[in-house]
């Protein structure tokens, strides 16, 4: 028996998407970096094609499925039960429905043991919109997903999710020094942590070319669909959960005099200078009527 620690472990969290986890196993078997192992968490889906799917590919022992009959009730639950059984230096979370550049693990373990004071390491990412009909998946375009100035930060990340988990490679000792995703969090869980991770160290942001890609699929209904799409009233309502929850821990130790002040001093600034934009519209009409009948 090998005693084989495998530098990073991958974890893919599915539910009834047989066809995008058939590309996403492929995904990982095609990396050229194979010190790796492969968790599956098969939150509450089929049992049979998932084994299927394993059993028609070479894994030469480096998988393992987890069946939760009845699902575990958050995607976060998911990937925490998959992470927790983690052995390795680097773990990150790669969703059934999306996928790497060849080259991902090898650039991003490399950027990683070069800069060993990092947490973690963000790769370059690209939006793919696709359609998946019954035999086929379309790519309708793409756009890319970079955190402004190419730069991971506490800034960014507190307007909105700036990296999210399939390029995000992280150390496994930090999910023990800061906790592990909230499985409470239906969604948003991703961003909740991140706030966590960049309090605790340095992301580092990688990759000139992209190596992660984020599939989206804004038409799509049932199990083909992205929580983003399916389930932004969820987003919008679990966001505001996690900041309110952080704006009372931040009132109960600070007061809430400066936050009275602030969400009053932006209102009206707000207000004034969209007042002021009315009326340079209002005045720029009759002047631009008045040229055009000279002409």
């Amino acid at each position: 028996m090998s005693n084989h620690r495998e530098r990073v472990t991958v974890v893919i969290r599915t539910k009834n998407r047989e066809q995008l986890l058939a590309r996403a196993l492929d995904d990982v078997l095609a990396q050229t970096f194979d010190d790796w192992r492969l968790i599956v968490v098969n939150d509450g889906g089929q049992r049979r094609p998932v084994d299927a799917l394993i059993q028609q590919r070479t894994f030469h022992d480096r998988v393992e499925v987890i069946h939760v009959d009845g699902g575990t009730g958050s995607m976060e639950a998911a990937a925490n039960l998959g992470a927790q059984k983690a052995d390795s230096e680097f773990v990150i979370i790669h969703d059934d429905d999306d996928t790497w550049d060849p080259q991902f693990l090898e650039v991003m373990v490399a950027a990683l043991d070069a800069d060993e004071d990092a947490v973690a390491a963000a790769a370059r990412t690209e939006i793919i919109f696709e359609r998946v009909d019954a035999d086929r998946i379309t790519e309708l375009g793409r756009a890319p997903f970079v955190p402004p100035g190419e730069i991971v930060t506490m800034y960014d990340l507190l307007q909105t999710n700036r990296v999210v988990p399939i390029g995000l490679l992280v150390r496994r000792r930090v999910y023990d020094e800061i906790g592990w995703y909230d499985p409470a969090l239906k969604v948003v869980g991703d961003w909740e942590f991140n706030l966590r991770l960049v309090r605790h160290g340095r992301v580092l942001f990688v990759g000139e070319e992209p190596l992660a890609f984020w599939h989206q699929r804004p038409q799509a209904t049932g199990a083909a669909s992205n929580s983003v799409f399916g389930e932004s009233l969820g987003h919008m309502q679990f966001d505001r959960m996690v900041r309110d929850e952080a704006l009372r821990e931040y009132v109960d130790r600070n007061g809430i005099g400066g936050l009275l002040y602030l969400s009053k001093y932006i209102e009206e600034t707000v207000r004034h200078y969209s007042l002021q934009q009315t009326v340079r519209r209002a005045l720029h009409r009759p002047f631009a009527k008045l040229r055009r009948r000279r002409r």
